[in-house]
């Protein structure tokens, strides 16, 4: 399928909306958008263009080009994620630690200034996202608290 030429503020909007991971402050900036425009308004109109498969097919190419430029996977991006969930692993273990070796104090401080708390939560919502364990779960429910007696 061929992609129908975009204008130019579609356009700068496609390369925003990949360069910033925000389609409402791409619209904003694509589109000369008043400061004094409601967030709500630039939110719509980001997804109305969207809705525009030629913006929305221009987004993904650009997308694959910046996946392909950096070689990002998403087998790195779950590596990633654990590499950060064991580092604060060991800062959990060394901190209940009572009796640390001076390498194991330098450790400690290093891993507390790598890591923080939400790191590790928000490292594990990532890995479930990127492996598909947040798709919903499909149940059919049938309603059997009445029946209908026709005829």
């Amino acid at each position: 399928m061929s992609v129908k030429k975009l204008t130019v503020k579609q356009e700068k909007f496609s390369q925003l909306v990949v360069t910033l991971g925000n389609q409402s402050e791409a619209y904003r900036q694509a589109y000369d958008v008043s400061p004094t425009i409601k967030n709500e308004t630039c939110q719509n109109n980001a997804y109305k263009l969207l809705q525009n498969n030629d913006v929305a097919t221009r987004v993904e190419e650009l997308r694959n080009k910046t996946k392909t430029k950096h070689n990002i996977t998403r087998d790195k991006m779950v590596q990633y994620n654990l590499n950060m969930m064991e580092a604060w692993e060991e800062l959990w273990t060394l901190a209940k630690k009572s009796d640390k070796t001076k390498e194991e104090v330098q450790r400690f401080y290093l891993c507390k200034e790598l890591v923080k708390g939400s790191d590790y939560k928000s490292c594990a919502a990532e890995i479930s996202k990127l492996t598909g364990l947040y798709e919903p779960e499909k149940r059919e429910y049938k309603d059997t608290s009445h029946s209908t007696q026709w005829g």
